[in-house]
């Protein structure tokens, strides 16, 4: 198993450097995104056997203004389907994403069917494969700063404007009880964001027209939880991101050890733009568990004069829906 995963990891690795690592993409940018598999692949949906809640807040670059600051909320469990018996998955998940005058808002459904697949070293899996559909809203403030007197520059916006469309996003994920990789692609429809005209003028303005397409964003996922031979209460876990727009892309590569299902923290690399930190607690409950997590980014990049880093914040909550066997005990008449 050891040696099919290291392929696998090799694989995506090979592919984030192979390409260069983003600045102009369109979706928002996390740094605990083995946390936010649900936003980009909708065939995660349900694969936590259980339902999760969960809640992500990122604000990027701190000291600049306008910096981008994104928030997100996900939902999905895991069902039957009466009548064929498919095990399927379920999920919802909102963002909002804002850069200076530009804000972004989305709301999508997801639904993932679980095919049974005995694919890596013989070990039970599931293959999901899913789609989710929803509607992506784009706004653009008027608080613009111009090098130029306002009314002789048409392509700065005098009035705020609101444009919505269809988002429509689709993937496969696989995984194990120790191993999972995904593939996925957001936004397949291109979806469209147009507004303005003569009919949008202020004090004298020429008005101004805007257009723009949502890019394909596709995803590389995958990561593996590996016990210590000597101390099995520590387990790592190395799992990489890639992300492209196929004109440029983004590569992460995190590790996190967690210590008796409660400690667990980590360091993540994304090329020539952040090194992490990340941490958090595991809190069991009787019926599910609590997951919180941090991350503070070390910016590495050209910016770093001018920014403080980044934070992200993590709250999940987890209730499993299959109950763990109560451990038996017997008692013998050798040992009383």
């Amino acid at each position: 198993m050891n040696f099919r995963l290291l392929t696998i990891v090799l694989v995506l690795g090979a592919f984030g450097l192979l390409v260069n690592e983003s600045r102009a993409q369109q979706d928002p940018q996390f740094s605990m995104n083995m946390a936010t598999r649900l936003q980009v692949n909708p065939a995660y949906a349900g694969m936590n056997d259980g339902i999760c809640v969960n809640l992500l807040s990122r604000q990027q670059w701190a000291g600049f203004e306008g910096r981008p600051e994104t928030y997100l909320f996900g939902g999905h469990g895991t069902f039957t389907i009466p009548g064929i018996n498919l095990r399927s998955g379920g999920g919802i998940s909102m963002f909002g994403d804002g850069l200076g005058q530009m804000h972004f808002f989305g709301v999508k459904a997801a639904y993932s069917a679980h095919i049974p697949l005995n694919f890596i070293g013989g070990e039970p899996g599931h293959l999901g494969i899913g789609v989710s559909a929803g509607m992506l809203q784009f706004s653009l403030g008027n608080n613009w700063r111009s090098i130029t007197p306002f009314y002789d520059d048409p392509t700065i916006p005098n009035v705020p404007y609101t444009s919505g469309s269809f988002d429509m996003d689709a993937g496969v994920y696989y995984r194990t009880k120790d191993v999972y990789f995904g593939i996925s692609a957001t936004h397949l429809n291109g979806a469209n964001f147009q507004e303005g005209g003569d009919e949008f003028t202020d004090q004298g303005g020429l008005g101004w027209n805007t257009s723009f397409d949502m890019a394909r964003h596709y995803y590389l996922m995958g990561g593996y939880d590996f016990e210590l031979p000597n101390y099995n209460l520590i387990v790592l876990k190395p799992s990489v991101m890639v992300k492209t727009d196929l004109s440029s892309a983004q590569f992460d590569l995190n590790l996190i050890a967690e210590w008796n299902n409660f400690l667990w923290g980590g360091a993540s690399y994304r090329f020539t733009d952040a090194a992490t930190l990340l941490g958090g607690i595991n809190y069991g409950l009787p019926k599910g568990n609590i997951r919180v997590g941090y991350a503070y980014d070390i910016t590495t990049s050209r910016i770093r004069t001018g920014s403080n880093g980044s934070h992200e914040f993590f709250v999940q909550y987890c209730l499993k829906l299959k109950t763990p066997p109560p451990v038996q005990k017997h008692k013998t008449v050798r040992f009383l």
